[in-house]
This record gives structure tokens, C-alpha cells and sequence, in this order.
């Protein structure tokens, strides 16, 4: 299904709720999309990509000796960042890619999950002579590392410079952590338990990953939300109106996209298509600010299809 660009434009401007949404068929496997509409993915042939309804695909170049990409996340201005690797996967190296000019980030193994607004890029690194990965922050390719004890990756970042991601402690457990900016390392996941802060929004309001819940952490609170009564759940992102968005089901072959608000509640995304829209959407990897989603799933029968999910109401 394809929208003209006035219809497009004519869709609901409100991130922070709705009932129902219009599907767009995207032709790649999308991880992010920015306010824009412009939407950053992974071809099926591991190249990594950027989509706009105006300006269809557009596929990005890898850095010289890598042959495969995957796709993490797209700023406001159209800045990609993504990992490249080599044949067998076994060595990486994250870049950004921005007006036709690719560069490959300081350090070596490295790997990207999200860049802001201002060129910060959030992700995982090896700094010379260390020998475990770190979380780091590239801020115009200067490698930034983060206060940790033993390894971990930083996950993501908001406009105000506070970071999120998981830290290693010395028993090898991992947790979830923000780093504000100009201050320390605080952990925020749930006690005794292993977590990952998955991402940050500009209130500072933090999506917090524990195995199979899912917490929001905001104003200095941890609080549990009521997902799927049945079924594991895993959060992908959050925009600034805390609208949350991922996966629930009892493995990924059986997984259904969800959202959540604090007004109406965890919802089945599917429950807000039309009936016979021919989706079984599955995976939901990213809400932007007017409520615009993006994910993957099955159209009549073919599986691992891109979406667009444009709030009508």
C-alpha cells in the first residue's frame, strides 16, 4: 500500500496517542525513523539503506573491505549510522554516513546503536591496549569513553547529552546504567537482576530491558509496566510523549508488535489495523514524536516485510 504525498501530509501530527494507523510496505527491514519520515534499515542482502516516500530507497556504501551492513539509527538531519562487517561477521566496524561522505569511527570492533541530533553516536568500542568492550560516545569521530568497571555498550542518548546502555560488574553481570552528562555513572535497573537501558528520551525517561520485563524509569522511579499477561515482552523505543513500542510472545518465530501508553495501556498493534489489512505485524523497532512506527512482519504470506505505520486518528 503507498500513500501520495498528500495524504501523507494530511495524516495525524500527534505522537503521544491513537487508535488507528494507515500501512505502508516498505522494501527493506527498518530500525529507525526520524521526524522527517525518513526511515533507516538493512536490505535482504545486508546492505544497509535509507527510505522516504518521497525519495524511495536509497542504498548506503560500506566502508573499503566490509561486504555486509546492518542499519542502526538515523538523526533529524538524515545522518546513518550502522555496523559494517567482513564475510564470516567476525570483525566490525560502525561509521556514520551523511550528504555522500562515509566515516568509519575511531576505535577498533566497534559498534553503533543510535546517533542525536549534533552528531553524538552512542554505541560499543575497543580502545587500544584494552581488551574487553566499552561503552563509548563518538562526538565528531572523537571516542568518548563512559565510567565502567568491566565492559558494557551504550545503548543510547537524548538531545541533552545523557546516555543509557548496560555496565559490567566484576561477577560478569550486567545492568542498566545512565550516564548524565557532566556527572557519573547511575545504575537504574531493577535490583539483583540483569537489565539493559535501552533507550532514553529527552525528559530523561529511560525504556529499561530485564530479561523478559519491561520497566520506565523516570524522575528517579522505577516502574514496572503491565504488558502481556501471557507472554515475555521486549521494548524498542520510546519517543518524548513516553509511547513504547516492541515484541511480546513465547518465541520470535510467534512474536506480535505492541504499544504502550500511560493512558491506554499495552495494546497488540495488530488490533489497530484494518481487518483485512492482510499484516500480522510482529516486530514494532521504532516511534518517533508524531507517533510514526516502524517495524517488521508478514503480508499475506511473505515474511520479514517492512512497515510504516501512519496514525490516522
Amino acid at each position: 500500500m503507498f500513500l501520495s504525498p498528500l495524504a501523507f501530509a494530511q495524516t495525524k501530527q500527534d505522537g503521544c496517542g491513537t487508535s488507528h494507523y494507515k500501512i505502508i510496505e516498505l522494501p527493506l527491514v527498518p530500525v529507525a525513523i526520524n521526524g522527517s519520515e525518513q526511515v533507516a534499515g538493512t536490505t535482504k542482502d545486508h546492505r544497509i539503506a535509507v527510505w522516504s516516500l518521497q525519495d524511495g530507497l536509497h542504498q548506503i556504501p560500506l566502508p573499503p573491505g566490509y561486504s555486509k551492513g546492518e542499519a542502526a539509527s538515523i538523526d533529524a538531519a538524515g545522518r546513518v549510522v550502522g555496523t559494517a562487517y567482513d564475510d564470516l561477521f567476525r570483525k566490525h566496524q560502525g561509521f556514520s554516513f551523511y550528504k555522500g561522505v562515509l566515516t568509519s569511527l575511531a576505535g577498533e570492533q566497534s559498534r553503533v546503536f543510535q546517533i542525536t541530533d549534533g552528531e553524538r553516536i552512542a554505541g560499543e568500542s575497543l580502545r587500544a591496549g584494552q581488551s574487553i568492550m566499552e561503552p563509548v560516545i563518538w562526538t565528531k569521530n572523537i571516542l568518548h569513553p563512559l565510567t565502567n568497571c568491566c565492559g558494557g555498550s551504550a545503548m543510547g542518548l537524548n538531545k541533552n547529552g545523557d546516555v543509557v546502555g548496560n555496565a559490567y560488574d566484576e561477577q560478569g553481570r550486567y545492568h542498566a546504567v545512565l550516564w548524565i552528562k557532566n556527572g557519573g555513572a547511575e545504575p537504574i535497573g531493577p535490583p539483583n537482576q540483569y537489565s539493559s537501558a535501552v533507550a532514553i528520551n529527552d525528559l530523561r525517561h529511560v525504556l529499561v530491558q530485564s530479561i523478559s520485563q519491561v520497566f520506565l524509569y523516570a524522575d528517579g522511579i522505577l516502574t514496572q509496566l503491565s504488558l502481556s499477561p501471557k507472554y515475555p515482552s521486549q521494548g524498542r523505543s520510546l519517543n518524548n510523549c513516553d509511547v513504547i513500542v516492541g515484541s511480546f510472545g513465547p518465541f520470535s518465530d510467534a512474536y506480535r508488535a505492541f504499544i504502550w501508553d500511560k493512558s491506554s495501556g499495552f495494546n497488540d498493534l495488530n488490533t489497530r489495523l484494518a481487518p483485512d489489512s492482510g499484516w500480522k505485524l510482529e516486530y514494532a523497532a521504532s516511534i518517533n514524536d508524531r507517533g510514526e512506527i516502524v517495524g517488521r512482519g508478514d503480508n499475506r504470506g511473505q515474511d520479514d516485510v517492512g512497515f510504516l505505520l501512519i496514525p490516522i486518528d
